[in-house]
């Protein structure tokens, strides 16, 4: 889609099906030559790798057309196809080379990410970067090549003809340039405005995606029997089929032979408590009070978007189950899996070994949250209130008796739960060939005192037979479920989701401004090997701190190191272009572009309220290099003409009505390029922010740089017939 809508704006600018031909033939060998380095380099076709060809298709024919149409200004001199061809690639042969390069340089950000930003976006760079060099390739041999055989010969323009369609753009621009103070004062504005807005935009890792699942984790209170906790979750169930429809599995085969075709639910999965052998492994549930349940909902383009059932739920069953903790997750597994695996995107980790303490600030910090807009599905992800049973062995009296404790906790394990677990006993049923585990244990239903876990019989290393009740003291008490632990030390989790239409960003940072103004906590910000951290400065949570982990953590990172290579690559960008120009002021003027650019980027994405996230900075890191392509082409014909002779306001003057047309056009086939990209059509909407920032830019870098930077170019440039007529007036004196 995006090829074909760039092509239509060749075909309305250049009015010639051959013409339009010679440039759109660049964008399938492009693409093949990026798919050839790809395999070599190992790299495979994936989303990822397809969004940088797609990103790169309306930047493809960038290059195309300006050799194109610059071939095709020489020919209206009155030059043969041949010479025209020749005459006008070298002549923004330099331009062209140091637009790739900058295009190239300022992928350079990517090196500088880690862990799962970098993974995804890495293939994306490689696959843009290596297609924008065959299209440079493309454009200076390919094109040329093709306008010396098939360019039709075209009429002579004068030189007074040369850019007259753009003659109101240089009526413009000389009143623009009459008053270039002001016209710069107004950008400089406008900018400061932009970044004004930018500071209060949202922020968040990547955009939401409507997976068409819903996940729920659902909480009883501590202690709670399994068989307490399937009756509620059938409960849920009928609740959810309620709202929804009745489960439609064969939906996933075969659309056409739905049982429910008024339903909007495929499948509903539930999962209870934990396995007996393997409770991590399978579960996040930590007990029998535990339990978490998938909703699979069918085609989205054919039913509300999962976030829209979530709200309806949310309100439904906190009537219903009042003292029942249930949070939802609409992610699915590329959330999770851009998450690192976490429930949820906030997520403060406290450290305190002390799990009562631990458990209060963790109280502290879940209160606060839930307090602030946007915040929801606030909960403490470890308990303490587990029922458990507090055995305190007399060791002096057992070891007179020859009882170790490893003899207590095996005997006490097994009449518990199964031998299974320590000592499991093996057997091949050698007729059937079937493999069978054998465990001993209690009756569960025999376990109903204190007095039969002490009747317990224990073995010591005389043979002899004893209750447990004699070498042990056993009695009720409360603990830990699960204790999590991070680099050894003991951690309590607090996690917190974000309704609709809020940004992560905007509300952790408002539930840390509230936190560091507690005086409860006493925080004192700081900084370790691991990052950002709130030390704790209050008495009675002295040497405790928390940190952001999870999406936020990995924000702030991304964000970072994106804002680190930035600068590193505009340095580069700079430098760059100091070769070619020779000069330390011209790389100044077009670099300029970049803030109008800017503006653009804020403007469009406040326009369509998309967040700042790692797809927008990579967005507004290929602006970069694709809008300070228009500046060097203009500076470039601007230059030449004042080595003619020209004053720098006739020279650029000339220079912006010649180029006009070509930056009109590679500005309209790259941003049409990107629209079905920018609107999510036909996927995913993961990269419409990078496209989004890119049209922004694009269109703000247009607008802008064709009347703004003629002005810098103005201001910024001395007249050389002056400074001549000076020099000879000062050497006759």
């Amino acid at each position: 889609m995006g090829a074909l809508l760039a092509g239509l704006v060749v075909l309305v600018f250049l009015r010639n099906l051959r013409l339009t031909a010679i440039v759109l033939v660049a964008i399938p060998i492009a693409i093949i030559a990026s798919f050839l380095v790809m395999f070599f380099t190992g790299d495979s076709i994936n989303a990822m790798t397809l969004g940088g060809l797609a990103l790169a298709i309306g930047i493809l024919v960038d290059q195309s057309i300006v050799v194109l149409e610059n071939i095709v200004r020489h020919a209206h001199m009155g030059k043969e196809p041949l010479d025209a061809a020749v005459d006008g690639t070298s002549e923004v042969l330099g331009p062209i080379l140091v637009s790739t390069l900058t295009f190239a340089v300022v992928f350079l950000p990517v090196v500088f990410l880690s862990g799962l930003t970098r993974f995804l976006f890495e293939p994306l760079a490689i696959a843009a970067v290596v297609a924008i060099f065959a299209s440079f390739l493309l454009s200076i041999t390919l094109v040329p090549a093709y306008c010396a055989y098939l360019l039709p010969r075209q009429e002579v323009l004068t030189e007074d003809d040369d850019g007259k369609n753009g003659g109101w753009f240089g009526n413009l621009l000389v009143r623009a340039i009459a008053a270039r103070w002001l016209v710069v004062g107004a950008s400089v504005a406008v900018f400061v405005v932009a970044v004004l807005i930018s500071m209060r935009q949202g922020q968040e890792l990547f955009p939401a995606v409507d997976s068409g699942q819903i996940t729920m984790y659902v909480r009883l209170p501590s202690g709670t029997r399994i068989e307490e906790t399937e009756k509620v979750m059938k409960e849920i169930e009928a609740t959810i089929i309620d709202q929804i429809g009745e489960p439609d599995p064969a939906f996933a085969l075969d659309p056409n032979t739905q049982e429910h075709p008024d339903s909007a639910l495929q499948l509903l999965i539930s999962n209870i408590g934990v396995l007996m052998d393997w409770p991590a492994a399978y579960t996040p549930n930590t007990g029998p009070m535990d339990a978490f349940m998938l909703v699979q909902l069918k085609n989205r383009s054919a039913t509300r978007e999962a976030d829209s059932y979530v709200i309806d739920l949310r309100k439904t069953l906190a009537k219903k189950f009042p003292n029942v903790e249930i949070s939802f997750d609409t992610g699915g597994m590329l959330t999770a899996a851009l998450n690192m695996g976490e429930p949820a995107p906030i997520h403060f980790q406290v450290q305190c070994s002390d799990l009562e303490k631990a458990q209060r600030i963790a109280t502290i910090i879940r209160d606060t949250a839930d307090k602030v807009p946007g915040a929801t599905d606030v909960r403490i992800a470890q308990r303490i209130d587990y029922p458990a049973l507090e055995v305190e062995m007399d060791r002096e009296l057992a070891a007179r008796m020859q009882i170790t404790p490893k003899d207590v906790m095996t005997n006490l394990v097994a009449a518990t739960n199964s031998t299974i677990n320590f000592e499991p006993t093996f057997w091949i049923d050698k007729n059937k060939g079937n493999h069978y585990f054998f465990g001993v244990q209690y009756r569960e239903e025999d376990l109903n005192s204190l007095q039969t876990i002490r009747d317990i019989p224990v073995m010591g290393g005389d043979h002899a037979m004893r209750r447990l009740g004699s070498v042990a003291e056993i009695k009720h008490t409360e603990g830990p479920a699960v204790v999590h632990h991070r680099n050894i030390s003991r951690v309590t989790d607090v996690y917190a989701g974000v309704l609709p239409g809020y940004d992560v960003g905007r509300v952790v940072t408002e539930i840390e401004r509230r936190l560091e103004a507690d005086d409860r906590l006493g925080v004192t910000l700081g900084v370790d090997d691991r990052g950002p951290i709130a030390n704790l400065g209050a008495d009675e949570f002295a040497g405790t701190s928390y940190r952001m982990m999870g999406e936020v953590k990995l924000m702030r990172d991304s964000f970072s190191q994106l804002s680190i290579g930035l600068v590193i690559a505009t340095l580069l960008v700079y430098l760059v272009m100091v070769v070619q120009f020779r000069s330390f002021t011209d790389p100044l003027i077009v670099l300029l572009t970049v803030p109008l650019g800017y503006v653009g980027v804020v403007l469009l994405l406040f326009a369509t309220n998309t967040h700042l996230s790692v797809p927008a900075l990579m967005g507004i890191v290929m602006m970069i290099g694709i809008v300070v392509e228009y500046s060097i082409v203009l500076v470039d014909f601007a230059n030449r003409r004042m080595a003619d002779g020209k004053s720098p306001t006739d020279a650029v003057i000339d220079a912006a009505r010649i180029r006009l047309r070509p930056i009109l056009m590679t500005s309209l086939t790259t941003w049409l390029a990107l629209l079905p990209m920018a609107i999510g059509f036909g996927g995913s909407g993961t990269n419409a922010p990078l496209a989004r920032a890119i049209i922004g830019g694009v269109i703000g870098a247009t607008v802008l740089s064709l009347v703004v930077v003629p002005c810098l170019y103005v201001l910024m440039k001395r007249n050389p017939v002056a400074s001549t007529v000076e020099s000879s007036a000062t050497t006759a004196i």
